[in-house]
């Protein structure tokens, strides 16, 4: 609801000087799925980053993880966009 020119005149002749507030009042948001959009990205990026970080363990450490170095580096080199896809798949599977 807009404060038309008419309520305006009505509030200003009762005394009142600000513009009446609207009976229906929503707070403003985000769209959900913008709110979703960054969430899956952000996730990606903590996801690739935890590969990197682990890429920084010692030939000795990763094995004892049950890790392989040529797995991290593919992991970590994965783009964004990928990451991202394959998580939107995988809920999807839910």
């Amino acid at each position: 609801m807009n404060c038309t020119e008419e309520q305006l005149k009505r509030d200003r002749s009762a005394g009142i000087q600000e513009p009446s507030i609207p009976d229906v009042y929503l707070p403003a948001m985000w769209p959900v799925e913008m709110h979703a959009l960054a969430l899956d990205w952000f996730k990606a990026w903590r996801k690739r980053r935890l590969y990197r970080r682990l890429l920084r363990l010692s030939d000795r450490q990763l094995p004892l993880r049950d890790l392989s170095r040529t797995l991290l580096l593919a992991k970590a080199s994965t783009p964004l966009r990928q990451i991202v896809q394959e998580q939107r798949n995988g809920r999807a599977r839910r």
